[in-house]
């Protein structure tokens, strides 16, 4: 994915994220400590975010930023969507321990 059709990917998601969430761009921004006007130039495509911006996002949002990026992901389970950001956040723990041979 070369980098432009990338941003454009974000601006979409995020456009899309948000609206889904039924938030305003004031409202989303107020939520990741950002300017609304900061929001409207990400989802037109006219700057690119910084990573830490993406995090952020994200966050607010409950999605993941590899999902606003575009990034395909695998699905780990069935409606792993419908999870709320800390059910993911936990299980990502305990993905994260079993990995590491169970250690803590």
């Amino acid at each position: 994915m070369n980098g432009s059709s990338s941003q454009s990917v974000f601006g979409a998601r995020l456009k899309e994220a948000r609206e889904q969430q039924g938030l305003s761009q004031a409202e989303l921004g107020e939520r990741a400590g950002m300017q609304p006007s900061a929001i409207a130039h990400f989802e037109a495509n006219r700057r690119k975010p910084s990573f830490e911006n993406v995090r952020r996002l994200a966050t607010s949002l409950g999605v993941s930023s590899d999902y606003l990026l575009g990034v395909q992901a695998t699905v780990a389970f069935r409606n792993e969507e419908k999870l709320t950001a800390g059910d993911r956040d936990y299980i990502q723990g305990l993905i994260d321990r079993l990995a590491g041979g169970g250690k803590t």
